[in-house]
C-alpha cells in the first residue's frame, strides 16, 4: 500500500510540473506565412523577385535566419535599397511584409522560366519557430513607369 501511495504522489507531482516545464522549454510561437508572389521571368531573365507576409501572432519576437527557394541557384533577402540581409526580426504581434518597394527576396540563377501558373516552394528558417514552408505564385511583372 505504501508503494502505491508513493507512485500516485510521484505521478501527481510530475503532472503538476509538466505545464510549467513545457512553457519554459518551448516558447509559445505562432508564426505563419501568407502564400506570396513572384514576378514572371522568361528564358532570357535569370533573376526575379519574391514577396510574402510573415505574421507573428505569438508573444515573443522571432528571427528569420534562413531562406531558400530551390527553383533558383541563390535566394537572397534584401532591404529596400537592395542591400543583402543576414537576418530579419519578426516582432511579437506584428506582420512583416516583403514587397516590391521594401524588403524582398531576390531569386538569382533561375533554373527554369517563371511562367503563368508557376508555383515556387520556398523554406524559411526561424530561430524559435524552426523551418516553415511557403509558396510564391507567379504574377505579371509590372511595367516600368516612364
Amino acid at each position: 500500500m505504501k508503494l502505491r501511495d508513493l507512485l500516485l504522489a510521484a505521478a501527481a507531482l510530475v503532472a503538476a510540473t509538466l505545464p510549467a516545464a513545457a512553457g519554459s522549454l518551448v516558447p509559445a510561437m505562432n508564426l505563419r506565412l501568407d502564400h506570396g508572389s513572384v514576378w514572371q521571368a522568361n528564358t532570357k531573365q535569370s533573376v526575379t523577385e519574391g514577396f510574402l507576409q510573415i505574421h507573428n501572432d505569438g508573444p515573443t519576437d522571432d528571427t528569420l535566419t534562413g531562406w531558400n527557394c530551390p527553383a533558383a541557384g541563390t535566394t537572397t533577402l534584401v532591404d529596400k535599397d537592395g542591400k543583402p540581409l543576414d537576418h530579419l526580426t519578426i516582432p511579437a504581434g506584428k506582420t512583416v511584409t516583403l514587397s516590391p518597394d521594401g524588403l524582398h527576396l531576390v531569386l538569382g540563377g533561375l533554373l527554369f522560366p517563371i511562367e503563368r501558373g508557376s508555383i515556387l516552394p520556398c523554406s524559411f528558417t526561424f530561430t524559435q519557430a524552426g523551418e516553415l514552408g511557403g509558396f510564391l505564385n507567379e504574377v505579371k511583372r509590372p511595367r516600368d513607369k516612364g
